[in-house]
C-alpha cells in the first residue's frame, strides 16, 4: 500500500484506518505532545568537527502522543515509554530525509521530559496491515 492512501478525498485502505485509528487513540489520552532534541548536522568548519564547539541542536515537537513513567532503573535513574503517532513522525523525517526513522530515533539526543534529557534506549514499531502505526521509545535519565 502507498503512502498516496492518506491525501483527503480517496478511499482509504485497511493500513490508512489503522494510522487513523492509532492517532485518534493518542489524542483521546489527552492529546499530549513530545519533544525530541536531535543533533543538527555539522558545520562543516575545524571546530565543530574537532568537538571543540558542542553540537546545535534542534527540537522536534510530536503530537499525537502519549507519555506514561516507568518503573525506575535498579539505580534509581527515572525511565519513561512515549509512544508516538507513526504518521506525524513520518512527515517530520521526511522533511530530514530519513528512511529508517527507529535508527534515526536511536541516534538522537533524546526525549525532553520536564525540561530533563532523557536518553533513548529502544525504538519498538507496532505495524498494522502492513504499515507502521506506533513508534514506541523507552528513554532513561
Amino acid at each position: 500500500m502507498s503512502d498516496n492512501d492518506d491525501q483527503l478525498g480517496m478511499i482509504p485502505g485497511r493500513a490508512c484506518a489503522a494510522r487513523r485509528f492509532a492517532d485518534a487513540l493518542l489524542r483521546s489520552g489527552g492529546d499530549t505532545q513530545v519533544t525530541v532534541r536531535i543533533s543538527d548536522p555539522s558545520s562543516g568548519d575545524t571546530n565543530s568537527q574537532l568537538g571543540l564547539e558542542p553540537p546545535s541542536a534542534e527540537d522536534l515537537q510530536i503530537s499525537p502522543a502519549l507519555v506514561k513513567a516507568l518503573p525506575p532503573t535498579e539505580d534509581g535513574k527515572r525511565r519513561i515509554e512515549a509512544v508516538i503517532s507513526a504518521t506525524s513522525l513520518k512527515a517530520i523525517a521526511k522533511n530530514y530525509g530519513v528512511e529508517d526513522i527507529p535508527a534515526w530515533l536511536l541516534v538522537a539526543q533524546g526525549v525532553l521530559y520536564y525540561g530533563h534529557l532523557m536518553r533513548i534506549d529502544t525504538v519498538t514499531v507496532d505495524r498494522f496491515f502492513g504499515t507502521d502505526c506506533l513508534y514506541h521509545l523507552t528513554a532513561t535519565e
